[in-house]
Formats: structure tokens, sequence, C-alpha cells
């Protein structure tokens, strides 16, 4: 696995670097506080610490010979890989938080095993932290969907 832990690390390496070139020129810190520059400066220098990381110790050759890991097959990389690609596709379509809702429950249903009563608790929780948090309390705007509107004429939602 060390010489695909290497590539992966220099692809790593070399996204940090060109997203760097990208994030510099956006303000890093206003008058006001953190400018659009900060977060993305942050987490392309955590990315390339731990693509360095991965290039100074690439793990051990003998724990899975090359080759070995094959993403196709493995029913967690499969569910969480689906999830994400339906929400891209029916987010505009939607709304976020019926997809939000729907993405994690068979997230972890599929892709975890879990029961679907845990499932369902915890996406539900999930979706709406996200939402009290981000769409009431922050007024994020969401995309409009059938549930945004609802919380919206509701008072619970700004830009649904």
């Amino acid at each position: 696995m060390t010489r695909t832990a290497r590539w992966v690390a220099l692809g790593g390496l070399a996204f940090a670097l060109l997203g760097w070139q990208e994030a510099a020129r956006l303000e890093r810190w206003g008058w006001d506080g953190p400018g659009p520059g900060l977060v993305p400066q942050v987490l392309l220098v955590l990315i390339g610490l731990a693509a360095l990381a991965v290039l100074a110790w690439p793990g051990d050759a003998a724990a899975e010979p090359e080759g070995g890991a094959a993403p196709h097959r493995n029913r967690t990389f499969l569910a969480y890989a689906g999830a994400m690609l339906g929400v891209a596709l029916v987010l505009p379509h939607a709304g976020f938080i019926l997809p939000m809702l729907v993405a994690v429950l068979l997230m972890l249903r599929l892709g975890e095993g879990a029961r679907w009563s845990t499932a369902g608790l915890y996406a539900a929780g999930l979706t709406a932290g996200t939402v009290l948090l981000f769409g009431t309390l922050l007024g994020v705007p969401f995309p409009p969907g059938p549930v945004e509107h609802a919380l919206s004429g509701l008072g619970l939602l700004r830009g649904g």
C-alpha cells in the first residue's frame, strides 16, 4: 500500500498547493472579522500537512497488498457515494431538507448497517439541528423545496 499511499499523498499535496494559489487571493481577515479566505486557507494547510505526513509515514506495506483496495465492492463506500450523487442531483429540485434526511438515513442504514429506527432518529436529529442552526439562527438561505416553503411559512426558516 505504500506506493499507492504516496501517489495519493502527492495528489493531495498538489491539490493543496494549487488550491492555496486561489485561496491566497481571498482576504483572510477583514475589519469586521474573518474574511472569505480564512477557512479555505486553513483547510488547505491541513490537507498539505496530512499529505506530508503520509509521504513521511506511508504505512505498512504488509498490511494491505498493492491493489487490495476495492471501493466499488465496499458497501459503505457505495452507500456514501450514492447518497452524495443523489443529493447533488435532487437538491436543486427538492430543496435541502428532504434530500439531506433521506441521504443520511440511507447512508446509515445501507452503508453502516444501522437499524431503521436508529438511522431515522439520527437523520432527523442531524437534519433538525442543521436547519435550526443554519436556517433559523444564522439565517442561511436554503434551496427552495416543499419542506423549506412550509418552514418559511411558520417563520422557522429564512429564504426558503
